[in-house]
């Protein structure tokens, strides 16, 4: 089972980032969404691409309580916009 962890991120308020990592290649896919309608969309959006790519998988989602601490301010700005 692959998982799909989902974190508030910090200082940016109902903003959300999910994102799943890829142990093989040492990567992570990552999408970042506002509590919103539109933002459950992107969420969707992202998902069905994860199933596109790996079909043979099962996906679980794990929602967390931690956050996401953004240290580029210019990254962080850079949300919502």
């Amino acid at each position: 089972m692959k998982e799909i962890t989902i974190k508030k991120i910090e200082n940016k308020e109902n903003y959300f980032i999910a994102y799943f990592k890829n142990p093989v290649l040492q990567a992570s896919y990552s999408v970042c969404f506002p509590d919103t309608v539109c933002g459950a969309v992107a969420l969707n959006d992202f998902f069905q691409m994860l199933k596109v790519k790996y079909k043979d998988d099962n996906f679980e989602f794990n929602i967390t309580d931690k956050t996401m601490k953004l240290k580029n301010e210019y990254l962080l700005n850079q949300l919502g916009r």
